[in-house]
Protein backbone atom coordinates (compact mmCIF):
# COMPACT_ATOMS: atom_id res chain seq x y z
CA UNK A 1 0.00 0.00 0.00
CA UNK A 2 1.40 3.39 -1.00
CA UNK A 3 1.00 6.65 0.88
CA UNK A 4 0.78 10.18 -0.47
CA UNK A 5 3.18 11.37 -3.14
CA UNK A 6 6.39 12.90 -1.79
CA UNK A 7 6.42 16.09 -3.82
CA UNK A 8 9.46 17.35 -1.92
CA UNK A 9 11.76 15.16 -4.05
CA UNK A 10 10.94 16.66 -7.48
CA UNK A 11 10.41 20.08 -5.88
CA UNK A 12 13.92 19.89 -4.42
CA UNK A 13 15.34 19.12 -7.85
CA UNK A 14 13.52 22.08 -9.35
CA UNK A 15 14.43 24.42 -6.48
CA UNK A 16 17.90 25.10 -7.88
CA UNK A 17 17.88 27.86 -10.56
CA UNK A 18 20.52 26.08 -12.66
CA UNK A 19 18.57 22.83 -12.75
CA UNK A 20 15.36 24.71 -13.49
CA UNK A 21 17.02 26.45 -16.45
CA UNK A 22 18.26 23.08 -17.74
CA UNK A 23 14.72 21.70 -17.66
CA UNK A 24 13.35 24.81 -19.36
CA UNK A 25 15.96 24.42 -22.11
CA UNK A 26 14.80 20.83 -22.65
CA UNK A 27 11.07 21.55 -22.37
CA UNK A 28 10.64 21.59 -26.14
CA UNK A 29 11.46 17.88 -26.30
CA UNK A 30 14.94 18.10 -27.82
CA UNK A 31 17.93 16.14 -26.57
CA UNK A 32 20.90 18.43 -25.94
CA UNK A 33 24.54 17.83 -24.94
CA UNK A 34 25.86 18.89 -21.56
CA UNK A 35 27.92 21.72 -23.07
CA UNK A 36 24.83 23.39 -24.53
CA UNK A 37 22.88 22.88 -21.31
CA UNK A 38 25.71 24.42 -19.29
CA UNK A 39 25.53 27.52 -21.50
CA UNK A 40 21.73 27.65 -21.23
CA UNK A 41 21.92 27.39 -17.45
CA UNK A 42 24.76 29.89 -17.22
CA UNK A 43 26.97 27.55 -15.20
CA UNK A 44 30.37 25.91 -15.60
CA UNK A 45 30.56 22.53 -17.33
CA UNK A 46 31.41 20.78 -14.06
CA UNK A 47 28.42 22.35 -12.31
CA UNK A 48 26.16 21.39 -15.22
CA UNK A 49 27.40 17.79 -14.96
CA UNK A 50 26.42 17.71 -11.30
CA UNK A 51 22.98 19.16 -12.06
CA UNK A 52 22.42 16.73 -14.93
CA UNK A 53 23.41 13.76 -12.78
CA UNK A 54 20.95 14.82 -10.06
CA UNK A 55 18.14 15.28 -12.57
CA UNK A 56 18.89 11.91 -14.17
CA UNK A 57 19.10 10.16 -10.79
CA UNK A 58 15.81 11.83 -9.83
CA UNK A 59 14.11 10.31 -12.87
CA UNK A 60 13.55 13.56 -14.74
CA UNK A 61 16.16 13.14 -17.47
CA UNK A 62 17.24 10.30 -19.71
CA UNK A 63 20.79 10.11 -21.06
CA UNK A 64 21.61 8.96 -24.60
CA UNK A 65 25.19 8.28 -25.68
CA UNK A 66 26.29 9.19 -29.18
CA UNK A 67 30.01 8.60 -29.54
CA UNK A 68 31.86 10.67 -26.98
CA UNK A 69 28.86 12.86 -26.26
CA UNK A 70 25.95 12.41 -23.90
CA UNK A 71 22.62 13.91 -24.83
CA UNK A 72 20.02 14.66 -22.19
CA UNK A 73 16.26 14.57 -22.71
CA UNK A 74 13.26 14.99 -20.40
CA UNK A 75 11.84 11.53 -19.73
CA UNK A 76 8.13 12.24 -20.02
CA UNK A 77 5.43 14.73 -20.82
CA UNK A 78 4.56 14.72 -17.10
CA UNK A 79 7.89 16.39 -16.27
CA UNK A 80 7.34 18.99 -18.99
CA UNK A 81 3.81 19.61 -17.70
CA UNK A 82 5.12 20.13 -14.16
CA UNK A 83 7.77 22.59 -15.35
CA UNK A 84 5.20 24.46 -17.45
CA UNK A 85 2.75 24.60 -14.52
CA UNK A 86 5.43 26.10 -12.29
CA UNK A 87 6.36 28.58 -15.02
CA UNK A 88 2.76 29.81 -15.01
CA UNK A 89 2.88 30.80 -11.33
CA UNK A 90 6.55 31.84 -11.10
CA UNK A 91 7.52 35.51 -11.09
CA UNK A 92 9.37 36.60 -14.25
CA UNK A 93 13.14 36.85 -14.13
CA UNK A 94 14.78 40.12 -15.18
CA UNK A 95 16.01 40.13 -18.79
CA UNK A 96 19.67 41.09 -19.09
CA UNK A 97 20.34 40.54 -22.80
CA UNK A 98 18.71 40.45 -26.21
CA UNK A 99 19.19 36.67 -26.27
CA UNK A 100 17.27 36.29 -22.99
CA UNK A 101 14.50 38.54 -24.29
CA UNK A 102 14.21 36.59 -27.55
CA UNK A 103 14.13 33.26 -25.72
CA UNK A 104 11.57 34.45 -23.15
CA UNK A 105 9.35 35.81 -25.93
CA UNK A 106 9.54 32.51 -27.85
CA UNK A 107 8.62 30.55 -24.71
CA UNK A 108 5.66 32.82 -23.98
CA UNK A 109 4.45 32.43 -27.57
CA UNK A 110 4.88 28.66 -27.41
CA UNK A 111 2.82 28.41 -24.24
CA UNK A 112 -0.10 30.11 -25.97
CA UNK A 113 -0.35 27.37 -28.63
Amino acid sequence: MNGDADISIPAGLLANPGRARVLLALADGRALPASVLAAEAGVAASTASEHLAKLADGGMLAVERHGRHRYYRIVSADVIAAVEALAQIAPPMPVRSLREHTRAHALRQGRLC
